[in-house]
């Protein structure tokens, strides 16, 4: 809805909304990139566009890749997200999004973006429920809705489960001590507004009471000790906003902080970081108070002097507090991300439509459930991944962490891949041979003379690492990458340069800063070398043993030196085709057909479809200061998804 408000959905007359408030000129904006920050995964901000327009928006801002996806659901999803999104959370790997005006509850899965289920909000004559805000306990997801009710919805079944009845048009709602608090409002019955919370009992999932508070009450939320504090926000004339607690224990109003007035608040380490903006006077302010206490900590939380002009929502999340800019609700606006010092950390522009909603994903949140999850046409696994020694392994673009275990690095190969599934993350599979497996949550099929699938690598000419790429059904129906593998025949095929049965063994160097040392199966032995500017150790640091052993095919060197030595001059020149990371990902040399697979005795395989892709670095050679070459891995697409 139009919320500068937060008066109820229908209140406000647009035009005249809108004629409060002169134009902005965004490239006036000073924007501040924001930097990447460890562990913080990426944000997802949920702009709900304007009332019965259509026009809501999810954008993705990834703070490992500093890119910013605008409308990361239509991209993932080839669809609008729908009318008015109006709250949106992140549970179980998951995010639910309640569409108000769509009455839809949106279900995606996180790492992808991609819908897992739309659960329809009706009553049994086919009217609206309005779905409103979100809060999620014990597997469950709890929707307020405008008829009336909470809704409540079943994580695994992803189906409404049961509705208990509130009061009028519900808005806002937390959990604390095994209840639900529910602001009542009575928005569409203004001037009649409502002034109650109601206490829902989970285990009986009905209503037990109501707490009297504020004429129309919005936000609500707890602090540690099981206090409720509410926004009640008057009846937008002679009766004004309240900041009011209720008791958590006896579940009655604690009492009123008359002098704090307030919009929308949010609490986190039980403090309330508090904003209000007067739409006669366009003035805006966020206080700081101390829910412990019970008094205010600071009049003015931004301390820098950045300037709000309309301050649209307030999220407390990750140890930072998020504030939406929404300017005059009619132009993009921003997100602005501050320290709890109230110094401005990094801002940004341009994310959609009166953005309200602001999500921070840790990587384990965003990987949780991925795996079990269908409906995308890129991976939805990485089975195994194990690369050989190199000057980017034991770095992030090898999955890797400072005291990670395998198990770790899988985790979080997983993680890289999946929360960046249109080719945004790569990993390295370092020298000769080293691999990685993957899967899919559905099989891609063999469309003879088409293309079937595209592997992304970071390829471009002159600068090709190929791979050789296999490919494997679930034959047996365990839905594990245990059948028989089958190479993709590349231009290369039948090359006699090309080694078959080749083998490459790597011995751990006794000094991390040494190169590492290798021998084949075919007498010979040399060292994956050093380079200046990668200090770390090479061979990978989570690996037990002391040498381990890879094996495959090995492709002609493709590099060349185009300059007279000693200067250098690398070119690494594309096969023609059938190799991955060997040609530009726009390009169809990244594009494989499965009708190219031949057997171990090298005989064509007719495949209907393919489950699993086994990818490994297939050339073995050193390039004066570019070091080894490596296959670089970031995603495969099945190109036919979608279609009928």
């Amino acid at each position: 809805m139009i919320r500068g408000y937060k008066i109820s959905l229908f209140t406000w007359c647009l035009a005249g909304l809108f004629g409060l408030f002169a134009c902005n000129d965004m490239e006036d904006m000073p924007h501040v990139d924001a930097p990447t920050v460890s562990g913080k995964g990426q944000i997802y901000i949920l702009s709900e566009g304007l009332f019965n327009l259509n026009n809501s928006t999810l954008a993705l801002y990834d703070f490992e890749t500093q890119q910013l996806q605008t409308d990361f659901f239509r991209t993932c999803n080839q669809r609008g997200l729908g009318d008015t999104g109006n709250d949106m959370g992140l549970y179980g790997g998951k995010l639910y999004i309640a569409v108000n005006v769509s009455s839809q509850i949106e279900v995606l899965q996180a790492a992808t973006g991609r819908s897992l289920a739309r659960i329809p909000l009706f009553n049994e004559a086919g009217v609206a429920r309005q779905p409103r805000y979100l809060a999620f306990d014990g597997g469950k997801v709890y929707v307020t809705c405008y008829d009336g009710y909470v809704a409540r919805i079943d994580t695994t079944s992803l189906e409404v489960d049961a509705l208990a009845a509130c009061g009028r048009n519900p808005e806002g709602l937390c959990v604390a001590n095994g209840k639900l608090y529910v602001a009542n409002s009575g928005g569409l019955d203004n001037p009649d507004y409502d002034n109650t919370v109601s206490v829902i009992d989970l285990a009986t999932f009905q209503e037990r009471k109501r707490v009297t508070v504020g004429m129309n009450p919005g936000r609500v939320a707890a602090d540690s000790h099981g206090n409720v504090y509410v926004v009640s926000r008057g009846n937008y004339d002679d009766v004004p906003y309240r900041f009011q607690k209720i008791d958590g224990a006896t579940d009655e109003l604690a009492r009123s902080f008359d002098d704090i007035q307030a919009l929308d608040f949010t609490i986190a380490d039980d403090i309330a970081y508090i904003y209000h903006y007067n739409h006669a006077s366009g003035e805006s302010w966020v206080k700081v108070f101390d829910c412990t206490a019970e008094q205010l900590l600071r009049d003015n939380f931004i301390t820098d002097g950045t300037v709000l002009e309309t301050p649209y929502s307030i999220n407390a999340i990750g140890g930072d507090v998020y504030i939406t800019e929404a300017y005059n609700f009619t132009v993009w606006g921003d997100v602005l991300c501050f320290g709890t010092d109230g110094r401005l950390n990094f801002r940004l522009n341009d994310v959609g439509l009166n953005p309200n909603k602001v999500v921070l994903a840790q990587l384990s949140e965003v990987v949780s459930d991925t795996v079990q999850t269908s409906g995308s046409p890129y991976i939805n696994r990485v089975w195994e991944y194990m690369p050989a020694p190199g000057q980017f392994i034991n770095t992030e673009t090898s999955a890797y962490e400072t005291g990670f275990t395998a198990d770790d690095v899988l985790a979080q190969a997983n993680a890289r891949l999946l929360k960046s599934p249109a080719k945004g993350a790569l990993l390295s599979l370092g020298a000769w041979g080293g691999y990685i497996v993957v899967g899919f949550d559905h099989t891609i099929p063999n469309v003879p003379g088409k293309y079937d699938f595209k592997v992304y690598g970071n390829a471009y000419n002159g600068s090709a690492e190929p791979g050789i790429v296999l490919v494997a059904a679930d034959a047996n129906g365990n839905g594990l990458p245990d059948d028989e593998w089958y190479e993709l025949a590349g231009s290369e095929y039948g090359n006699p340069e090309v080694l078959a049965d080749y083998e490459v063994t790597y011995f751990r160097p006794e000094q991390p800063s040494d190169s590492v040392c290798w021998t084949d199966n075919r007498g010979q032995s040399g060292y994956v070398p050093r380079v200046s500017y990668h200090g770390q150790a090479y061979y990978p640091a989570w690996l037990e043993a002391g040498s381990y052993t890879l094996r495959g095919k090995r492709l002609p060197g493709n590099a060349t030196n185009t300059a007279t030595p000693p200067a250098e001059n690398w070119v690494l020149a594309s096969f023609p085709w059938g190799y991955a990371d060997n040609q530009s990902n726009a390009s169809d040399g990244s594009n494989f057909k499965i009708d190219w697979a031949v057997d171990k005795d090298g005989k064509s395989v007719q495949l209907a479809g393919i489950d699993f892709v086994k990818i490994y670095t297939a050339v073995q050679q050193n390039c004066g200061w570019i070091g080894e070459t490596s296959t670089e891995f970031c995603n495969i697409e099945d190109l036919h998804y979608g279609q009928d």
